[in-house]
């Protein structure tokens, strides 16, 4: 089985565009963050930071295993990368969601009323961008993982015997392989 595999040319842009979201997603959470009031931020808006770092930081595992397909580069392992992210992002699109409810910006006393919105556009409109982007980097770890499943069932059944030239097995009857030069 072969640990580089899974590094396709489909799969770098797709890894590439997740590193860019996971930043954004990063970079809205830690303002929101920064811009927090008094009581400070709450668990909801640190737990996409947390989103956003975990989403990096296997970014750049997945990237080493490109490298050291031995040590990181496992399929399984990435996979389980992907499945984590997933899992992640989908946690914390679903709790911004719930706390902005999905209300206009330009609704003032939802503004005045809401924990998170501290009475600001600005920031109810930050949320609503990270909300987005949670979302979007949950569809991008989905469909990460669904191909990743399918790399890893594909590489699984492509196992070469060692006699034969490099012979699928189970492709045929066994065959000799052609002598080289100097055996002629």
């Amino acid at each position: 089985m072969s640990p580089i595999r899974q590094y396709g040319w489909y799969q770098w842009p797709m890894r590439i565009f997740q590193l860019a979201i996971a930043t954004i997603c990063l970079a809205l959470a830690a303002a929101l963050v920064d811009q927090q009031g008094d009581g400070g931020s709450p668990g909801k808006i640190n737990f996409c930071v947390f989103v956003g770092c975990f989403s990096i930081l296997t970014f750049f595992l997945t990237a080493l295993g490109a490298f050291w397909p031995n040590l990181v580069g496992n399929v399984y392992l990435i996979a389980a990368y992907d499945a984590l992210n997933w899992i992640f992002a989908l946690t914390a699109g679903v709790c911004i969601a719930v706390a902005i409810r999905v209300h206009s910006c330009a609704n003032r006393s939802f503004l005045d009323s809401n924990h998170f919105t501290q009475g600001s556009g600005k920031r109810c409109r930050e949320l609503r961008a990270l909300c987005f982007f949670l979302w979007f980097l949950f569809g991008l770890y989905l469909v990460s993982f669904i191909i990743q499943f399918f790399v890893r069932h594909d590489v699984g059944t492509h196992t070469y015997n060692s006699r034969g030239g490099g012979r699928k097995k189970g492709s045929g009857p066994a065959v000799a392989p052609r002598p080289a030069m100097s055996a002629v």
